[in-house]
């Protein structure tokens, strides 16, 4: 029997004054299909709606059906909601934001009645028009065209929820909610995702179109930053490999995915038809902004099919082909930046395998860079998966926001699973964004820095260091950490719970390092992941500098802070020295004995400076400094004016006395009264020895405590 009848369901959250346009545009598609002899039920699902979007709706109590407050603050719950509040089994979805061209009910209804509409099927609007922070134009594809392929999904959002469906699909495929808690969201995504694998289609209806507004985060439901979506048998490895053999089999005369990478969105695309720019007239009576489609230049007035990244399905194919079912153990690698990186790597890899007697798979996420592993000798001998993110970037040429989401996904589709961390820079930019789904979903994530000493330069403790920022944030609890012994004074007290390398796990390291490639060595003994995952923390200690530099140079300590700059007051049988150090600046602690020694021996000298600087510039990246004493005062007067200017200078000095006066706040009022002094014993600064001071990673510190900018700008070697 032709259905003469379905439900709309509209979502609003904090639409306020946006909400009139869609009300307008969705009863003017009602008045439209009413005139035809077919009626659509109006409910309104309001979730945590605020009073600006209440007030809207009351002016229309006289077209609404019914509205209902709900407290969910999540799309996916308050639409599942909407659904199971319908009257009628045929059901569309709105969001409070959007507008929908006026045949958007009725050409349903015709198609129905035609015989054309299928319970198994998703219908979509046939032009998905985004209009607001942008404007840009699309084709949906239907899922059964043979130009598209379901691994698509694995990066690009194809079907909205922005649809009309029979409501017993959400009783076979129940619609995901949505958890800031886990990063898990997108529920219109994932349920693309679970209906493409159990068979069912999504269609566009020909002639229709819906304009998407694009708003700010903070107004949206479904925006919420570091999102992504959830697992799903689309893309468990059995499914993989059965999908990929069922489609080889389809007829060769259309698009050759097996031989094209990201098709270009120009490729087929459509002149916009006159039915479009009707909606667009009719559309902006109710919102202006949709009349700018008329701005846009005639190369541009056509419609792409979306995005058809065939190389994403190509790699998608590529990272699973090889896993099996077990949970994984993911290790993440940047080989460059470990000492003997093929033979360590290879040992944690076997650690994996040996892991509570084989339950989980080994698999390597590695940043190949002048080193390559082998990925058929791991795999024969440790049952190991290799993903060489050089092959994904350069290979399968994904783009940066299409790498990020697609390297989560087999995190994602193995829950429970271990992760371990070697300080790799894919894992680094995998956490900034989707910590909270890495975090909340697997059984155990584990930094491991095998760093044998501190190496303010180091890459791995670098990415650490940003990871360390964002776990803390997130869970407010230590950051779990492996590392060396001898780096418990670095990375020990909050917000670590640092866990040192047992003894075994040293000499097994230490032993591959040293004789990488003598063909005498035995048989390396074996790691065992259970110690990288360190079961036993190390008591805290003192954080502070003064407990380090009184342990490895023997200083009596007193410490006194003002500001950003720390002053140390250090005394040994020789002498009596006082150090300033402003804040994010770090220098190996044997040079304070060093500056000590030096001044000792040259008593003409006041001030003992490092010869080299390390410096981080606007832009986030190191500048190194070479400092040339013998014109002290332009030196001091040139970190001066860069510290105005907000670089990060690591100022340092050893004085033979006290400053006169009031002790600086600021790096650069240090810099200033460095200055002062070296015009009045222009020979009295001097560097002992090459060495090196290096501004730490901002990251660590709250950026209030970092600036140094103080009044007006002056420009370099100006007169402090």
């Amino acid at each position: 029997m032709p259905s003469r009848a379905a439900t709309a369901v509209i979502n609003v959250h904090r639409e306020g004054p946006l909400l009139p346009a869609t009300m307008r545009s969705i009863l003017d598609a009602r008045t439209v299909a009413r005139a035809a002899g077919f009626d659509v039920e109006l409910v309104v699902i309001a979730d945590r709606s605020d009073t600006r979007t209440d007030a809207v709706l009351s002016l229309y109590d006289a077209d609404i059906d019914r509205a209902i407050p709900v407290s969910y603050g999540d799309l996916g719950a308050s639409r599942r909601h909407g659904i199971e509040a319908a009257s009628q089994d045929w059901v569309f979805l709105h969001d409070g934001d959007d507008l929908y061209s006026s045949n958007w009910y009725l050409t349903f209804f015709q198609a129905f009645a035609a015989g054309k509409i299928s319970p198994r099927t998703v219908y979509h609007t046939e032009i998905f028009a985004r209009f607001g922070d942008l404007f840009d134009l699309r084709e949906i594809i239907d899922s059964e065209d043979p130009r598209f392929h379901p691994f698509f999904l694995a990066t690009e959002w194809y079907f909205s929820n922005k649809s009309v469906l029979h409501r017993s699909l959400f009783e076979t495929f129940p619609l995901p909610v949505n958890s800031v808690k886990t990063g898990i969201g997108n529920e219109d995504w994932t349920w693309s995702c679970h209906t493409l694998h159990g068979g069912v289609r999504h269609s566009p209806l020909p002639g229709t179109v819906c304009f998407y507004r694009v708003k700010p985060q903070a107004q949206s439901l479904g925006l919420t930053p570091g999102m992504i979506h959830g697992p799903s048998p689309l893309f468990a490895a059995d499914n993989i490999a059965a999908l990929t053999r069922k489609l080889a089999q389809r007829p060769k005369d259309r698009v050759a995915d097996v031989a094209l990478g990201a098709v270009d969105t120009r490729l087929a695309r459509k002149p916009l038809p006159p039915w479009f720019w009707e909606e667009v007239a009719r559309q902006g009576q109710y919102e202006s902004l949709i009349t700018e489609f008329h701005k846009l230049k005639r190369r541009e007035r056509h419609v792409p099919l979306a995005n058809r990244n065939y190389n994403v399905a190509s790699a998608v194919e590529y990272v699973f082909d090889g896993m099996d079912a077990r949970p994984k153990v993911f290790i993440f690698a940047s080989l460059d930046h470990l000492a003997a990186a093929d033979t360590v790597t290879e040992l944690v890899v076997q650690a994996a395998m040996d892991h509570e007697g084989g339950r989980y798979q080994p698999v390597l996420i590695a940043d190949e860079g002048a080193q390559i592993v082998s990925p058929a000798r791991l795999a024969a001998r440790y049952g190991a998966k290799v993903v060489s993110t050089r092959l994904l970037l350069e290979h399968y040429q994904l783009e940066p926001w299409y790498y990020q989401r697609f390297l989560m996904r087999p995190l994602l589709q193995f829950p429970q699973s271990l992760i371990v961390d070697l300080g790799s820079d894919s894992f680094e930019g995998l956490f900034e964004q989707f910590h909270r789904a890495i975090l909340e979903t697997n059984r155990a994530v584990r930094m491991v820095l095998f760093d044998r000493r501190h190496d303010p330069f180091s890459p791995a403790l670098s990415n650490i260091l940003r990871n360390a920022v964002a776990w803390h944030a997130h869970t407010g609890a230590p950051v779990p950490i492996t590392l060396d012994p001898a780096l418990l004074p670095v990375l020990s007290g909050p917000p670590w719970a640092a866990c040192p390398l047992d003894a075994r796990s040293q000499s097994i390291l230490e032993t591959v390092r040293a004789a990488p490639l003598r063909p005498d060595q035995a048989e390396p003994q074996t790691l065992s992941l259970a110690a990288l995952l360190g079961a036993a923390t190390a008591p805290p200690l003192d954080p502070s500098p003064d407990p380090l530099i009184r342990a490895l140079c023997g200083f009596s300590v007193e410490r006194r802070q003002e500001g950003e700059v720390t002053c140390l007051s250090l005394t040994d049988p020789a002498g009596h020295y006082t150090v300033y150090q402003a804040m994010g600046s770090w220098i190996s602690a044997d040079w304070y004995r060093k500056a000590a020694r030096f001044l000792d021996s040259n008593a003409h000298i006041e001030i003992v400076a490092p010869q080299i600087t390390a410096e981080i510039a606007f832009d986030g990246r190191y500048t190194h400094r070479w400092h040339n004493y013998g014109d002290a005062d332009q030196a001091f007067s040139s970190m001066y004016g860069r510290l105005r200017r907000g670089v990060r200078v690591p100022l340092v000095a050893m004085l033979r006395r006290p400053l006169p006066g009031a002790m600086p706040e600021t790096g650069a009022r240090l810099a200033r009264a460095l200055y002062r002094i070296a015009r009045s014993a222009p020979q009295g600064v001097s560097a002992c020895g090459e060495t090196v001071a290096v501004a730490t990673d901002p990251l660590l510190y709250p950026p209030e405590t970092l600036h140094s900018a103080e009044g007006t700008v002056l420009p370099d070697g100006e007169a402090a």
